[in-house]
């Protein structure tokens, strides 16, 4: 035990001494201690304590337990046992059956630590419970009363409910009860604003719905017993009052009960007695303000209010009058006024003390939470101008208007919605119903204007008195099928792609052909490109499954768009490079058409030309090159990186491929002798090349027309899904199970067979190929058992025979009319 009565004497003077005492709720104890009396000790057994300022041992709540003294924590009993508050150790269920803890197995809550700054500066720590146990815990500002926590089981999930915390009171409750207690007269309504002010202000966001009502009440009594009229630091007292409750206050405690209403009716009052004395006023803070307007002899019915700002998305700053220097109208109301009575308009920027549970505070997070399929599909609504409860003659919600109610709203608003959701929105006049708390339209006509410069100006005609704002509704056709798909596709494209490179291993002959290499290596970039889709993906969905989208894309984000940008570009670069072999071997007619080290200058081509886009746009964009909602590129990088390669490649290989188409069946037309086989394989092939072209660049023209919000349609994005998607699936289709050699080749390992007793001459001549140069001679088989020798077949046939490393002499049989005639020629005794 420490004794705290005790002084501190400093010699200041000879005779004059300064004595400092400590009270106990003043002292800082440390962990596991508590301040008694005058004393600090240790916490018993069962207690435990958080340290701090004043700090009070608290028991351990059921179902846990602490052996120690000293302890600043409880430890959870085991399964099977169980304790009641302020244990010190836990008991086993056998023979306990009647203890909710040890009833089945239906579904616990895990320990849950929960920090509420309004009620309280430490943890409120919920004990693992069973499914319908309600554990409960002091308060701690008033330590006689309880919250609340249930655990419940909802579709199959046992977690713990929302916290119960209606008996507790917040930080500022003892503050405000003592402001409320004083009496309110002319000569204290000053003091007392200045007070109500100052907690708004500096402590509103530890307020609860409580305090915001009581606080609604002083109000009132400030505006009746401030005397005739209410002087004007009172009157902006009470709209600071109110500002800062809408700034700082949860919108989750100003939900609860009537509350916000309340305090918006305060702002009625107070602009009900100010309007009973002549003169236009306005008090404006940053979100709440209050004109009045009073009514001239000039004017016959109708009075204007018109609000104006020297910003289009300030409020702080505004100015009443048509007079105002400033070029931004932000509200104008006319108002049927045969009475000739002040007009009131109360102002807010917001909607948080305009509660509806239709309404959204989080547009954002709504729209993530529709992407990733975590809430039901259907529209959002957020209000989008500023909110005006408009009145006049001192009376509130008319319906007896000897005319229309005329409002004109101007805003400029603006939403980025996420990749996968493309939103429409309309906009539509409203008005507050309080009992109800919803936003209705009933007695309200809308119009829409857009000027030159696409600013928008909305003009609401109603036929009643009450708190009006523009509601924009935002719908979107997105179906979570849609990613549902697309995985599953890509996972098929991906097998299909990893199937047709092995495929080929056993292949040996087909693999020295240079078609094959090379639709190998298109398979290979296409391969990369899935695998960092998902990788992209599962770094989207991490970050969206925070609520919040990022504002700024991270590392590994913006080394995930780099690596999408330069292997798709890589997978172009192979459609590219073949299309410019069949270039060169059917069109150009090169003697020999053989390209050395061909491997080796197509792979540095198809693998390093495309590198220089994504690192200029790093090097261009730095943290800005990546979208940090998608981890794909932002525009206009991605027009500049991606699309204008990919647009030119396309447009390159469709010129490239009509040439190609033409001079193949030229030949065929001029060439009469050519074998029949040989130009169909080549057709084929080609076919097979404009097919998959067609496939990869069609894509991503579509992709293109997506990132166009205005274009972003559903049959859109299943066109682009199904095309995109199943690359990998059209390319194992039509080079394995549409290659009748690769097929061969694998019913010959399966049937595990030899076809040599049928032709001596190897696979690859079977199909019009020709023999390996370093075989000597070769024999074919024929139906009289005589055998020809090749190696005495025409020396200017060998000569102009292109190296056999693979099947570019194919194009060149075709392209070379001398050679063709000289092979078809029966006569020639040599062949």
């Amino acid at each position: 035990r420490h004794s705290l009565s005790f002084s501190f004497f400093l010699s200041l003077s000879p005779s004059i001494y300064l004595s400092i005492s400590l009270t106990p709720d003043k002292i800082d104890v440390q962990e596991g201690s508590e301040v008694s009396g005058d004393e600090i000790r240790r916490c018993q057994k069962g207690h435990f304590s958080s340290g701090g300022v004043g700090a009070k041992c608290i028991p351990c709540l059921p179902n846990q337990y602490q052996s120690k003294e000293g302890a600043s924590q409880c430890n959870n009993c085991k399964d099977g046992f169980f304790s009641e508050e302020g244990a010190s150790d836990c008991t086993s269920c056998e023979g306990h059956s009647n203890q909710l803890v040890c009833q089945g197995t239906t579904g616990k809550c895990q320990e849950t630590k929960e920090l509420n700054k309004v009620y309280g500066s430490q943890y409120y720590v919920w004990p693992v419970a069973v499914a319908g146990a309600t554990v409960e815990q002091q308060c701690q500002y008033n330590k006689e009363k309880k919250a609340s926590k249930t655990c419940a089981t909802v579709d199959g999930k046992t977690a713990y409910a929302k916290t119960d915390f209606s008996n507790c009171d917040s930080k500022v409750t003892g503050d405000i009860d003592k402001i409320s207690n004083k009496n309110v007269d002319p000569n204290t309504a000053k003091e007392i604003s200045e007070e109500i002010k100052n907690v708004a202000v500096e402590n509103g966001d530890v307020m609860n719905n409580e305090n915001v009502a009581q606080t609604a009440d002083i109000l009132d009594n400030l505006i009746e017993k401030s005397g005739d009229d209410v002087e004007e630091i009172v009157r902006e007292n009470i709209i600071k009052t109110v500002d800062g409750i809408n700034e700082r206050t949860s919108s989750e405690e100003l939900e609860q009960g009537n509350s916000a209403f309340r305090i918006t009716e305060s702002v009625k009052n107070l602009g009900d007695k100010i309007s009973e004395k002549s003169g236009d006023r306005l008090i404006v803070e940053n979100s709440v303000g209050l004109a009045v307007l009073s009514p001239t002899e000039a004017q016959t019915s109708t009075t204007s209010v018109v609000i104006k700002s020297k910003t289009k998305d300030s409020f702080a700053d505004a100015e009443l009058g048509t007079g105002s220097n400033y070029q931004h109208t932000i509200f104008t109301a006319d108002v049927p006024n045969s009475e000739k009575k002040p007009v009131t308009a109360a102002l807010y920027s917001d909607d948080k003390l305009f509660p509806s549970p239709n309404t959204t505070d989080n547009l954002e997070g709504d729209f993530i939470k529709q992407a990733l399929g975590d809430s039901e599909k259907g529209d959002i609504q957020m209000i989008a101008s500023i909110i005006a409860d408009v009145s006049y003659a001192n009376k509130r919600n008319r319906t007896d208007l000897n005319g229309i109610l005329q409002m004109t709203y101007q805003y400029d608003f603006s939403v980025e919605t996420h990749y996968k959701m493309a939103y429409t929105y309309t906009e539509e006049c409203n008005y507050y119903h309080p009992e109800s708390k919803t936003w209705k339209t009933d007695g309200c006509e809308t119009k829409v204007f857009v000027d030159e410069a696409g600013e928008k100006t909305v003009n609401c005609s109603c036929n009643h008195m009450t708190s009006f704002a523009v509601m924009l509704t935002f719908s979107s056709d997105y179906d979570v099928s849609e990613d549902y798909a697309s995985h599953i596709l890509l996972a098929i494209s991906l097998g299909c792609l990893i199937c047709t490179i092995i495929a080929y291993l056993p292949a040996k002959d087909l693999l020295k052909k240079r078609t094959v290499r090379l639709n190998l290596l298109l398979a290979t970039s296409l391969i990369f490109a899935i695998v960092t889709f998902y990788f992209m993906e599962i770094i989207v969905v991490k970050s969206l499954k925070t609520g919040q989208a990022p504002k700024t894309a991270s590392i590994e984000c913006i080394v995930i768009a780099f690596l999408m940008n330069y292997f798709w570009l890589c997978q172009i670069a192979w459609m590219v490079t073949e299309a410019v072999v069949m270039y060169i071997m059917l069109v150009s007619r090169v003697e020999n058409s053989h390209i050395s080290r061909y491997m080796l200058k197509f792979n540095t081509a198809c693998w390093g030309i495309p590198l220089i886009f994504p690192i200029a746009g790093v090097s261009w964009g730095g943290t800005h090159f990546a979208n940090p909602k998608t981890c794909f590129l932002n525009l206009p990088y991605a027009y500049a990186t991606f699309y204008t390669p990919v647009v030119l490649a396309i447009l390159f290989n469709i010129v490239v491929f009509i040439r190609v188409w033409y001079s193949v069946n030229y030949n065929q037309a001029q060439m009469g002798k050519v074998p029949q086989s040989d130009i169909d394989r080549r057709k084929k092939q080609l076919k097979f090349a404009i097919t998959v072209m067609t496939l990869l660049g069609t894509a991503w023209i579509f992709g293109f027309f997506l990132i166009i919000e205005q274009l972003n349609m559903k049959w859109l994005r299943w066109i682009f899904i199904l095309l995109n998607s199943t690359q990998g699936i059209w390319i194992f289709i039509l080079y394995v199970i549409m290659n009748e050699s690769l097929r061969k080749v694998w019913l010959q390992l399966i049937t595990n067979s030899s076809t040599s007793s049928h032709s001596t001459v190897p696979y690859s001549r079977s199909k019009g190929g020709f023999p390996n140069s370093k075989t000597k001679e070769t024999t074919v088989k024929t139906t009289k058992t005589d055998t020809i020798p090749l190696s005495g077949a025409s020396n200017e046939y060998k000569n102009n025979m292109p190296p056999p490393e693979d099947d570019s002499h194919i194009y060149e049989v075709i392209s070379n009319p001398d050679v063709v005639s000289r092979l078809s020629d029966k006569s020639n005794p040599k062949i």
